[in-house]
């Protein structure tokens, strides 16, 4: 047993001692042979590798030992088998003279447990040290991927859930203060779903359109029924409306909706409202670019049906139900012919503008049937200088299309107008009324005139007629002045050669279809005003309608209304739309009041028709 020593040293300076710690048996072997000293053959483990619950204890010994170890430690580690499952076989008794070495093993053991922060097994280990025993390689491993798979699937369970958590509670609701905030002490308080707001039995049903068409205080009144306090208190409109539906539409088989489509450049679409002006908002119904292809449908499309609250990762309600496609049934939108393929005609129906009551408000509508008849798919220009009494006409006209002609769909398109005419129009016209006042940017009014437009062509592609009503087109070219890039080439007022492109395919839409509808045009133009681009714009569209009617200045100073200048107003084509015998008593009334001046010849022709209820009546009187 005096060799030992003797070689003990002499593989402590042959071999390093970073080896000996990573392989402390086959270096230690290695060391030996290369002194030519002979040991005993050890023989190898036969037991299997030990449980995968010893391993874990491994850490547990190995993060105790004190700082130096003395005789009687080294003694013992000698005698007793190694804590650590590495390469050593279990009781195997150890040679007097490996104390030392087996005391520097224990501290390199410690600094390598220390570092790593645990021991993850006895497979890993003899991965590191051994290629003899893989069984146990390969069970440690295994245990440490089941563990690792198990651990996963935990995050994973606990993130589905926190992230399910987080899409019902609110800003307050994540921390513990009224701020939002984090509190200050660190000790917020746990998180606690609150149950979603449920709809009362017997709570009426409501349709989307019903909820936008009321007023702000009815809204949160319903609020307040379902018992909804958050995002809803001095908020938008349309804010007040999208939680309110997040409500309704858990409960139920949804709520309807309805409304007109507006086909973004991406593909997909949204359901814009007329009572919103077409106004996009948080409200509004998303529709997928697949129901887009499947339908055939295009911007200005109608469609009602149901919709479905948004999934995950969704923000806006989406149709989920399709059912009728501008007011028809989905089959019998799939033959309509597109409406730059149906043929213009001159305006052959008249519209009947005298209501036969004998107002004043009648003797507009009983002016303009003499002398300047309206007809189905008419395209009108109403030129006026300021404070003339445009308003007021235009009022006039559409009570008396949709009293005498109910059948007929009423647009009211007001550009760069003030708010207070917008109300006044919604309250006395029966119809859609359709605004962009004058403190909304030029793009706004754009996009407003192309959705009307695009809603128009898709009634008369139905054969329905349809009139829009547009206060002023003067406004609109100026909106598109602003809007269209720039081409280098500037008229006269500063008006781009390219902006009056799209104004013009707007007041040139209107016609008579001979396949079956029309659509029917009464544009304002404003002149006078002492603008020089307002001058340049009424030129350009001058010459493109084919019925005009001139409003006076003088005769409005005079407080004389309606201020209609006849010598300069008519129609052409008027054959067409008035009965040959009408038509030969009009042409005697006109060369009656040629002659006069324009003041005199409107307060005669108003004298006589305030004495009489209908034109049939006027034109009895003239002949005694």
């Amino acid at each position: 047993m005096s060799d030992h020593p003797s070689s003990d040293t002499g593989s402590s300076v042959d071999a390093p001692v970073e080896k000996r710690v990573r392989k402390p048996r086959v270096s230690k072997t290695a060391a030996t042979e290369e002194a030519g000293a002979q040991q005993p053959n050890l023989p190898l483990p036969t037991s299997p590798a030990p449980d995968a619950p010893r391993a874990p204890q491994a850490p547990s010994r190995a993060a105790d030992p004190a700082p130096a170890q003395t005789s009687s430690d080294a003694a013992h580690a000698g005698q007793a088998p190694s804590a650590n499952h590495g390469g050593d076989s279990h009781g195997e008794p150890r040679e007097g003279g490996g104390q030392s070495q087996q005391q520097r093993f224990n501290q390199a053991q410690q600094q390598q447990n220390q570092t790593q922060g645990q021991n993850q097994g006895q497979g890993q280990q003899q991965a590191q040290g051994q290629n003899q025993n893989a069984g146990q390689n390969q069970q440690g491993q295994g245990g440490q991927g089941q563990g690792q798979n198990q651990q996963g699937q935990n995050q994973q369970g606990n993130r589905r859930d926190r992230f399910r958590n987080r899409r019902d509670r609110g800003p307050r609701d994540r921390f513990g203060n009224d701020g939002g905030m984090p509190s200050s002490d660190g000790n917020n308080e746990p998180f606690i779903a609150r149950p979603h707001p449920a709809v009362p039995e017997g709570f009426p049903v409501y349709s989307l359109s019903d909820l936008k068409r009321m007023p702000a205080q009815k809204l949160l009144d319903i609020a307040d029924q379902l018992n909804i306090q958050e995002g809803v208190a001095r908020a938008r409109k349309q804010d007040v409306i999208f939680a309110l539906l997040k409500v309704l539409t858990r409960h139920g088989e949804g709520v309807a909706a309805d409304g007109v489509l507006e086909i973004l450049p991406d593909g997909f679409g949204f359901l814009r409202a007329a009572e919103a002006s077409y106004l996009a908002g948080p409200d509004d119904t998303y529709i997928s670019p697949s129901q887009i292809r499947r339908f055939n449908l295009r911007t200005g499309d109608h469609l009602s049906g149901r919709i479905r609250f948004p999934k995950d990762g969704e923000r806006y309600f989406a149709l989920s139900i399709v059912d009728t496609i501008n007011g028809e049934p989905l089959e019998a939108s799939k033959n309509k012919v597109l409406f730059e393929n149906l043929t213009p005609l001159f305006p052959r129906r008249r519209f009947r503008l005298e209501r036969g009551d004998g107002s004043t408000e009648d003797i507009t509508g009983r002016i303009l049937d003499l002398m300047a008849p309206q007809g189905k798919g008419q395209r009108a220009l109403i030129v006026s200088p300021p404070k003339a009494g445009k308003t007021m006409m235009m009022q006039q006209v559409a009570t008396a299309i949709t009293t005498n002609h109910p059948e007929v769909h009423m647009i009211v398109l007001l550009i760069d107008e003030r708010p207070e005419e917008v109300t006044e129009m919604q309250r006395t016209v029966r119809g859609e009324v359709i605004s962009s006042t004058f403190d909304e940017p030029a793009a706004r009014h754009v996009q407003v005139a192309e959705m009307v437009i695009e809603r128009a062509k898709r009634l008369v592609e139905h054969k329905k007629d349809v009139v829009i009503l547009l206060d002023s087109i003067t406004r609109l070219a100026r909106a598109y002045n602003n809007v269209v890039p720039s081409s280098g080439k500037v008229l006269t007022g500063g008006v781009d050669a390219n902006a009056l492109h799209r104004p013009k395919r707007f007041f040139g839409a209107a016609r008579n279809v001979e396949e079956g509808g029309s659509l029917t045009i009464i544009a304002t133009a404003l002149v006078e005003t002492g603008s020089k681009m307002d001058e340049v714009i009424y030129e350009e569209f001058k010459g493109t309608g084919n019925s005009e009617v001139h409003l006076n200045r003088r005769i409005t100073e005079k407080r004389v209304y309606p201020a209609i200048d006849i010598n300069r107003s008519g129609t052409r084509r008027e054959d067409l739309l008035i009965e040959p015998e009408l038509l030969q008593k009009i042409w005697i009334l006109r060369k009656l009041l040629h002659p006069m001046d324009e003041i005199a010849a409107m307060e005669f022709l108003l004298d006589k028709m305030k004495t009489t209820k209908s034109n049939d009546e006027f034109f009895s009187s003239m002949k005694r």
